[in-house]
């Protein structure tokens, strides 16, 4: 079992070195120091906010830079959005089914998710 485990380590390592690159390069403590600010401010680490800032420059795009209020923000408006979906589709369900529903239920449920929202915008 020890020698198959060996081979497919050798060979994982073989494909990984000819799929993937490795890059290093010095910089000066003044700009690495500036890239960990960033990083930090960003909630990445440092390698992968320099591989990200080098793939957006490669790939002609622009590096779009979230801080972590943002990424906040986003979750909680994902989150609103499908508890939002999540009451629709149990509206649509219980219709399908011909099942009886409390529409005021359904409605108060609905408003409070559209107060959330309003909250959720108002802070933007």
């Amino acid at each position: 079992m020890k020698e198959g485990n060996k081979n497919y380590q050798k060979s994982y390592k073989k494909i990984y070195k000819e799929k993937y690159k490795i890059v290093t390069f010095p910089l000066s403590n003044i700009f690495y120091e500036q890239l960990r600010k960033n990083s930090v401010c960003v909630d990445t680490s440092t390698n992968t906010f320099a591989k990200n800032i080098l793939t957006s420059y490669l790939n002609n795009t622009s590096f779009k830079i979230l801080t972590k209020e943002q990424k906040d923000y986003i979750k909680e408006y994902v989150l609103i959005s499908r508890g939002i979906a999540n009451n629709i589709n149990q509206i649509a369900y219980k219709s399908n089914i011909n099942e009886q529903i409390d529409i005021n239920i359904l409605i108060n449920s609905l408003k409070s998710y559209e107060e959330a929202f309003k909250k959720f915008i108002s802070k933007i």
